[in-house]
């Protein structure tokens, strides 16, 4: 996709739970230091949840995750949201 480099597909353990994460790097307005990190979370009426919190206050500029989630919810049926801390 488009603005989109560096995509990982992983695990990572956080209080002896094993978590599968979809991470990447994206030209957005905004900026942080590590990847857009979307972690999957217990699923929801049988679909799939990933999650992704980002640094920041206030309306952050994620265009390009904007597009990312949309893509995953239309062609994937996965449904996917954006915290911001």
């Amino acid at each position: 996709m488009p603005g989109v480099s560096e995509p990982n597909l992983g695990k990572a353990t956080s209080h002896g739970v094993i978590h599968t994460f979809i991470e990447y790097r994206a030209v957005e307005g905004s900026h942080w230091k590590e990847p857009t990190r979307f972690t999957l979370e217990q699923s929801i009426n049988g679909r799939f949840l990933f999650t992704a919190v980002l640094p920041g206050i206030g309306p952050l500029e994620t265009h390009v995750t904007d597009a990312v989630t949309r893509k995953w919810q239309t062609e994937c049926g996965v449904l996917a949201g954006v915290e911001h801390i």
